[in-house]
């Protein structure tokens, strides 16, 4: 089984669990002459005891090596608690070979492990030349992991003495650029003793090393949940792309913090760890780029933000060959390992590009929030940047620096809490500290919206009748139902000198405050025309005239009505849907709509209304209304509906429930020599 331990914990535990355990070293002489050691270890027990050696050594490779017969009193001898490099092997890799004589006094139904440190890189196990265990694998198919440590059954059935070899064949993968030339083989000492407390203090290292890792876990949950929020903040508006950038970079961030936890690196091999920490760093990379760029409001700036574009291209393209380099790593000769410093030394000097945002930026007026997020998480990539900078080329320029920003400065309940979490844990108050300061504006600035919309709404009240003047000879119904707070459609009923009047409806292109604003225009515009002219088709040619330029690339299409006591009317239509006259189409000469040609022409047109005759007009709303299944309400369903002579309040209701999209007004205009009052739906200006 797999285990991460603290060297620390893992040697004061031994020491304590050593105790009644008697070593001693025997001399043994070979055929040659020379003395080997015998490490014999009386009384075990049920303790552990550290093989501390000296083990012989050899570099090389030779499977008859794993053969307890086998003559090792010519090879050189190293300690177990530090790898070859630093015991006169510097920048070897390849394969050597470690062997220890033991003899052990075991009790009767006692199963022994032993626990293997940390090995540079994959190593195979023997006792007394049976295999026994291993991690990864060895060349031709190398694959090795990132240093952990794994116990394994020792298969000793005796009782009491019994001689044996350990062998403990190991091959060092090719230095990378971050390797130091000081490496290779075991990194601290095995440990050797009775099953269930080798499980023990395997336990007692995970328990230390998950302790040393709760701080960093719980800002990595704090990452998590702003990078969700952030995400989510985007979907909702994907204008605001800072918010993306932030959820990228933060979710990088979280997945380089766990594809460093045990249980990953214990699952993949070293080489998919190296090319999936290549490709996150990468993306760390772009992200910060990006994110910076946004919230220093630099994203205008057309020349940087090509170059931000150049750079993250170099960036992602020197990570991803770098990756190809890895992935064939256990056969890296002088020019890929030249090639990996070429383009690590290209990735970082992209990394740079941080240094012109954050020039730039700083020379900008913005609010103290944005400021201090920026400068926290230019803070925090710094800190990355500069340690794994200093990891780079270390077998050469022996740098300390690199282990220095990754140790804990202080501990909190047994957890180290490094520079990097301080910094980390900075920047969450400082969003937090943003996140409150924007929920406070925003607030103000919804309220400053609302309180325009009830200015909008009051004044739209104003232009839209909510009581007709009384038309003689007819009875006028309508109802206006705009799907928003405000809306674009309009209508008007403006009595005349002559005892007749103008009846008139349009519907303005968008909807909302915009659309509101163009209804206020056009019917301020209307009203003044209808003091000097009375003929439809001249209204909407000067409407025309008036509106060209003025409505922000929209239209407006109108119908424009003059009704005399007699039942003559006269009407003009501007590019909108055609009236039904008892249930009917009425067919009337179409046009272009309101505001796009300067000189559009407008026809007129007569027909008379007899007693008991209604005219129906209204907008497409009605037509446009959809329900669950995405199917518009449409002209056919109009045509069935309108053939029943509903109310304008019957027909408003109908689109509405069906599935409102966009405004609804309608207006029917009743035929009655008698005349009645005419009336406005008390569903006006009614938002659904």
């Amino acid at each position: 089984m797999l285990r991460w331990l603290s060297l620390p914990s893992l040697i004061a535990f031994s020491l304590l669990a050593r105790e009644g355990v008697d070593l001693r070293a025997e001399q043994s002489s070979s055929a040659s002459g020379r003395a080997a050691q015998t490490l014999v270890v009386d009384s075990l027990g049920r303790g552990v005891v550290t093989l501390d050696g000296p083990w012989q050594f050899h570099l090389g490779d030779d499977l008859r090596w794993a053969d307890s017969t086998c003559d090792d009193s010519n090879w050189e001898q190293l300690r177990a608690d530090e790898p070859w490099g630093v015991q006169g092997h510097e920048a070897y890799t390849g394969f050597a070979w470690y062997r220890l004589h033991i003899r052990l006094a075991t009790l009767a139904d006692q199963n022994l492990a032993i626990l293997i440190p940390p090995v540079d890189d994959a190593y195979e196990l023997y006792w007394n030349g049976m295999k026994i265990g291993s991690l990864g694998s060895l060349p031709p198919h190398a694959v090795w992991h990132v240093g952990h440590r794994q116990s394994f059954a020792l298969p000793v059935s005796s009782i009491g003495e019994s001689d044996g070899v350990l062998a403990l064949r190991v091959w060092k993968a090719p230095l990378s650029s971050v390797d130091l030339s000081t490496g290779g083989g075991l990194n601290a000492s095995p440990i050797i003793g009775d099953t269930s407390l080798i499980g023990t203090t395997v336990a007692n290292g995970d328990f230390q090393s998950l302790l040393a890792s709760l701080y960093g876990r719980a800002i990595s949950y704090f990452f998590m949940l702003m990078a969700i929020l952030s995400f989510f903040a985007w979907m909702r508006n994907r204008a605001q792309k800072l918010f993306l950038w932030f959820s990228i970079w933060l979710m990088s961030k979280v997945a380089l913090y766990y594809l460093s936890s045990d249980r990953v690196i214990e699952l993949i091999s070293s080489a998919t760890f190296l090319i999936s920490l290549t490709v996150l760093y990468s993306i760390e990379d772009c992200s910060v780029f990006l994110l910076l760029l946004y919230l220093f409001n630099l994203e205008g700036n057309r020349r940087l933000i090509r170059w931000a574009w150049i750079v993250i291209a170099i960036n992602a393209s020197s990570a991803c060959a770098d990756g190809l380099l890895i992935e064939y790593w256990a056969n890296a000769g002088i020019a890929m390992q030249w090639a990996d410093a070429a383009f690590t030394a290209v990735f970082q000097l992209t990394e740079l590009f941080v240094f012109v945002l954050i020039y730039r930026g700083l020379r900008r007026e913005l609010d103290l929030p944005r400021k201090l997020v920026a400068l926290m998480a230019f803070l925090v990539y710094l800190h990355g940047i500069v340690r794994v900078f200093s990891a780079e080329g270390r077998r050469f320029t022996h740098w300390t620096l690199y282990r220095k920003l990754g140790a804990p400065l202080f501990h909190i309940f047994g957890a180290g809490i490094t520079s990097r979490q301080v910094l980390e844990t900075t920047l969450i108050l400082v969003v937090a500290y943003a996140l409150s300061r924007f929920a406070i504006e925003q607030q103000k600035h919804e309220q400053a919206i609302e309180t325009e919309l009830k200015a909008a709404r009051e004044v739209q009240r104003v232009m839209i009748p909510e009581t007709a003047p009384e038309v003689p000879g007819y009875d006028i119904a309508s109802v206006y139902q705009p799907a928003r707070e405000v809306g674009g459609d309009f209508f008007q009923i403006i009595p005349l000198s002559d005892k007749s009047t103008l009846v008139i409806l349009g519907d303005v292109s968008g909807k909302g405050m915009k659309a509101a604003m163009n209804v206020s225009l056009i019917i301020g515009t209307l009203r003044t025309l209808a003091e000097f002219e009375s003929n439809p088709a001249s209204i909407l040619s000067g409407l025309n005239r008036r509106m060209i330029g003025r409505l922000q690339g929209g239209f407006v299409t109108a119908l424009v009505f003059k009704v005399d006591p007699s039942g003559q009317c006269n009407l003009a239509n501007a590019g909108h849907l055609e009236p039904f006259l008892n249930g009917k189409e009425l067919k009337i000469e179409g046009s272009l709509p309101l505001g796009i040609v300067p000189d559009a022409q407008y026809e007129q047109q007569s027909f008379t209304m007899s007693d008991g005759d209604s005219l129906t007009i209204y907008t497409d709303g009605v037509l446009e209304a959809c329900n669950e299944k995405r199917e518009l309400y449409g002209f056919e369903r109009m045509r069935i509906l309108l053939a029943s002579g509903p109310s304008a309040a019957y027909i408003a209701e109908t689109a509405r429930t069906f599935g409102q999209e966009d405004d609804i007004t309608v207006l029917t205009i009743h035929r009655s020599s008698a005349g009645s009052p005419s009336r406005v739906a008390a569903s006006n200006l009614e938002a659904t």
